[in-house]
């Protein structure tokens, strides 16, 4: 009821206003409306520009990422290099250039457990590249199997039920 009374009372108040006053009410509020406009389009203006501000600063931000993405793999590289130094250099890494009988004993050493010849086998040929030219590789290991089983270097244990041995450090 109010809000008819008050659109009523309004429309009777402009009624009784002069067409001067009237046309000053337009004018303060077109003057009112420029103002408004102005501010927004002011506002509008300063989130572009926030918004251009954040995508700039957003880029910034990836790159820098990247930047650390990268030195944090080299950094990790380099530690991988340094770590394979120190074990070429204390001995714990397989060694193309060592004896077959210490590459059989770095094998088990490095698996933690018996291992059969096919066993052994399979890692020298993902290992070693000589390995890899052999014509016939259990007999080509075979005989340093018998070497180093023949110096204690390893056990060879017959198991009941099964062909060959299963082979292990002293």
């Amino acid at each position: 009821m109010k809000k008819i009374t008050m659109k009523y009372l309004e429309v009777f108040m402009l009624e009784q206003k002069t067409k001067d006053e009237l046309i000053q009410m337009v004018l303060q509020l077109q003057e009112r409306d420029k103002d408004l406009a102005a501010r927004y389009t002011n506002l509008y203006k300063s989130s572009r520009e926030r918004d251009a501000d954040h995508k700039e600063r957003m880029a910034e931000s990836e790159k820098r990422v990247d930047d650390y993405v990268a030195r944090y793999a080299e950094a990790d590289a380099k530690q991988e290099n340094y770590k394979r130094i120190v074990d070429l250099k204390l001995g714990n890494t397989y060694n193309i250039n060592s004896t077959w009988i210490d590459k059989i004993v770095f094998v088990l050493k490095a698996s933690g457990r018996p291992l059969r010849s096919s066993e052994i086998i399979e890692v020298l040929e993902k290992n070693d590249i000589t390995f890899r030219t052999l014509a016939n590789k259990p007999k080509g290991l075979s005989a340093h199997l018998t070497k180093a089983l023949k110096y204690g270097r390893i056990i060879g244990e017959k198991q009941k039920g099964q062909n060959g041995y299963l082979f292990k450090l002293p």
